[in-house]
């Protein structure tokens, strides 16, 4: 009789899918963390950070201008009480404020990299309902590769954390259905609900959500659980928006009619693009496969449960976005917008990953061969965007940190610090500085309401004040044309900027020639100081000298070498001129009235070397 083997073989460890991935959204993390910066640099962040800021240091959402030449964030928006808030909800600000509270801004800005690797990680929880270990892993890996979502994971806006509570919400839905439990569902209710406290338009979700309770709960009221996790946060949204806005009913949006910037038109002109760019620099490849999944789900017999509840979530979103007037036209147009749908990539994910199964397990060989060349090709070209669209993040969120550090060091705290638009974002953050915009010390003009407080600049040879139709500038004259009846940014249309929300900058400026009007907004800046200096970030000397009153002097106090922070800072769609970018204003902004610049022209931006040049303001004897 033979002996058995000492070497007899171990069945593999049924846990291996689930360890495989915990260490890809680890690894992801770490990717993440590699490029990440305790800076922002984007004007949404700037919405939802010092909204977290002023929660976790004052209990409070808002605040009120100190100074006609206190700096106004682009989406700080004035209500009829004269208090400013943010335009977005407080959800993620409230997330950001618990961070804040253990271990400052950069514990802040944490949140979004975590939960954007526990999305990677619900996407194979996900995934794995429906198709083998294998292809919940690819699931996992088209989400955490998309180049969107990683850059979006380290700005600290809104996206990335609506893609995790809705994708959680989904996975403890399903489990609600199986098992009946109240803690689960309430659990569920809970998650789904916070998700338009972080994102409004996502509350949509919620539509197909309770369309799906009815349909699998007889009766339908012992789906209640859910709906009373959903009712906790949302009655917060509400009690919020009453106390900010003036009624429960709206929002920041209102503030701007953009709420009324959805129409059929803008869906006529902006689903194609959509539909290039999703298969595109969006999912590549997954796109596809995930809405032929998603059609597929809904009618297999086995798996119409979730298919129905992922297709109802997923297209009503892809068409609301389709059908809203910002961005989304012309080519190039949908790829700034790609955010806006990040939250439904993981379902997509799951359905191309499920659907991909079924072709391998249909057609065996031949199956598993396209599963692989798929694989690879999706993998290997999301790789790499993801790489350079990282590398960019990382480059201008390090520039923007060693700044901070260098003003931190230098400049006390309560100071008067003038900056450029870009870095006023990025240093409001801390909200250690009185900033004022290094426009309103230049040769600029009033408008109607720009960021910081409606200064628009003056193009050389040209009107200040509201953007102008002028050859060269990428404006369409004519009604649909920038501010015309039936253009972007029409007189009492939706607007991605709040019209005249510094009254007291136009009063206390308007009408002023440039030399009068820097004269006293430097006597402004020296009031609003107090007993504490004004430093002012100018990137050329040169500048300072020619925006300096005479008798002004300065002294360098420190230089910062920031070339992260050089040339346009680029937008995130917005109306479309005849080439495909956005219509620009003079002085290089998108067309309309007190619409923000893409970062380009204005002062000190051609300065070699990228270096800043802290300064301190001697007024004259």
């Amino acid at each position: 009789m033979s002996r058995p083997s000492r070497f007899t073989p171990r069945p593999p460890d049924p846990r291996w899918p689930f360890h495989a991935a915990v260490a890809l959204a680890f690894a992801h993390l770490l990717w993440l963390g590699w490029h990440h910066a305790p800076a922002i640099m984007s004007p949404d962040a700037n919405g939802y950070v010092v909204q977290a800021r002023l929660i976790a240091e004052e209990g409070r959402t808002g605040f009120a201008a100190a100074s006609p030449a206190h700096y106004l964030g682009m989406h700080w928006l004035r209500t009829e009480s004269g208090v400013y808030h943010s335009r977005y909800p407080a959800g993620l600000p409230l997330l950001f404020a618990a961070a804040w509270k253990a271990g400052g801004l950069s514990a802040a800005l944490w949140i979004n990299p975590l939960l954007a690797s526990a999305t990677v990680l619900l996407t194979f929880f996900l995934a794995r309902r429906l198709t083998t270990a294998g292809h919940a892993l690819l699931a996992a890996a088209i989400v955490a590769l998309v180049p969107v979502a990683n850059q979006h994971a380290l700005d600290a806006d809104a996206h990335v954390a609506a893609a995790f509570f809705l994708t959680a919400g989904i996975l403890l839905l399903l489990r609600f259905n199986e098992t009946r439990r109240t803690g689960t569902g309430i659990a569920a209710g809970l998650l789904l609900g916070i998700v338009p406290t972080i994102r409004y338009p996502e509350a949509l979700a919620g539509v197909a959500t309770a369309g799906w309770l009815v349909w699998r709960f007889r009766p339908w009221w012992r789906a209640w659980p859910a709906a009373a996790g959903a009712l906790v946060p949302i009655l917060a949204l509400c009690v919020h928006n009453a106390s900010a806005y003036g009624a429960f009913w709206k929002t920041g949006y209102a503030l701007t009619g953009e709420q009324t910037g959805f129409g059929w038109r803008y869906f006529l002109g902006h689903a194609v693009p959509y539909l290039q760019v999703l298969g595109g620099q969006g999912l590549g490849l997954a796109f596809a496969f995930g809405a032929a999944g998603l059609a597929a789900l809904c009618v297999d017999d086995r798996r119409r449960v979730t298919g129905v509840l992922l297709a109802g979530i997923t297209a009503p979103l892809v068409l609301l976005y389709m059908a809203y007037y910002f961005g989304g036209g012309g080519p190039g147009g949908a790829a700034g917008n790609l955010r806006f749908l990040i939250p439904v990539f993981p379902p997509l994910a799951v359905a191309a990953a499920w659907f991909l199964g079924r072709i391998a397990h249909h057609q065996r060989a031949a199956g598993v061969a396209a599963v692989i060349a798929f694989a690879v090709i999706q993998i290997a070209t999301a790789l790499v965007g993801s790489a350079v669209v990282l590398s960019a993040s990382k480059t201008t969120l390090s520039a923007a940190a060693r700044v901070r550090e260098v003003a931190e060091k230098h400049t006390p705290a309560g100071s008067v610090l003038v900056v450029e638009r870009q870095l006023a974002e990025s240093l409001d953050a801390t909200g250690r500085w009185k900033l004022a915009e290094e426009s309103l010390v230049g040769g600029f003009g009033p408008a109607a309401g720009g960021p910081g407080g409606g200064i628009a600049p003056a193009a050389r040879g040209q009107p200040a004040g509201r953007a102008a139709n002028r050859p060269g500038a990428g404006n369409l004259p004519g009604p649909r044309g920038p501010g015309g009846p039936d253009g972007p940014f029409a007189e009492g249309g939706p607007n991605p900027m709040q019209r005249d929300k510094n009254p007291a900058q136009r009063d206390r400026y308007a009408g002023l020639d440039p030399a009068a009007r820097r004269s006293r907004a430097w006597t402004d800046l020296r009031a609003w100081a107090g007993d504490q200096p004004v430093f002012w970030l100018v990137r050329s000397l040169e500048v300072a000298d020619e925006m300096l009153p005479p008798g002004f002097d300065y002294r360098i106090i420190a230089e910062v070498d920031s070339p992260g922070l050089m040339g346009p800072g680029g937008g995130g769609g917005g109306p479309m001129g005849p080439r495909g970018g956005p219509m620009m204003a003079p002085g290089g902004g998108p067309a309309g009235p007190g619409t923000p610049g893409l970062r380009r022209g204005g002062p000190g931006t051609m300065a070699e070397g990228g270096k800043l040049q802290l300064i301190r303001i001697s007024w004259p004897k």
